[in-house]
């Protein structure tokens, strides 16, 4: 999590470097990422990441936040070499704005899948043992806090916050929303397959990247 004046400095960074905040924390991502996966020269490894695209606002007309079912989307993953992964702050920030132009141009491709209608057949292809092989490095969403007005009994709903069931994920999870001015991430993960420490040690060094992006 950032506090107040560390959200705005990033956000103040994103606005110069041209980016938006989802760009800068998905580099800092695959850059703490990196720091956990073996590669070997005679091998070399590749990062895979998933990326979830709220389409509806692109759809005329519109669809309200009540119908999510079949609205739900994903891009065509991102693939960098962990070998071409950036140490400095300007590589990760020119690494945002490679991440943030390849959203922007499968987006506009239409190269999206309406992830809700095939997760019926994603589920039952991997009802066995997972293939890593196939599978990405990590997810990420930033779709955050939605509008949500519905009354249920004596329950009042005002926002809601979608979320992925990862009782089969084979890949840690990362949702990043900013509210009241305070960036959050999270990261989830299919226990024991993905350990504690192994999210943990992942968040501490997504921020420790972001740290250096907004300082640097």
């Amino acid at each position: 999590m950032l506090n107040k004046e560390e959200t705005q400095k990033l956000v103040e960074k994103c606005h110069h470097e041209g980016v938006t905040i989802t760009s800068a924390v998905s580099s800092a991502i695959l850059c703490a990422a990196s720091m956990h996966v073996k590669s070997e020269d005679d091998r070399p490894s590749a990062l895979r990441m998933s990326i979830g695209a709220d389409t509806r606002r692109r759809c005329v007309p519109p669809i309200s936040n009540h119908d999510l079912s079949y609205q739900v989307s994903v891009i065509l993953p991102f693939i960098i070499p962990t070998r071409d992964i950036p140490a400095t702050s300007e590589g990760m920030w020119q690494l945002a704005k490679t991440f943030g132009d390849f959203v922007k141009t499968s987006v506009n491709a239409g190269q999206i899948l309406a992830l809700g209608m095939i997760m019926g057949k994603i589920f039952q292809k991997t009802l066995g043992p997972p293939n890593f092989s196939e599978l990405p490095t990590c997810k990420i969403s930033s779709w955050g806090v939605l509008p949500f007005s519905e009354d249920y009994g004596r329950w009042k709903l005002a926002a809601m916050t979608p979320f992925v069931n990862m009782i089969k994920g084979a890949m840690p999870f990362a949702t990043l929303q900013t509210v009241n001015g305070i960036l959050t991430i999270m990261y989830v993960g299919a226990a024991p397959l993905i350990p504690i420490d192994i999210l943990e040690n992942l968040r501490d060094d997504t921020m420790q990247k972001l740290h250096q992006m907004i300082e640097d």
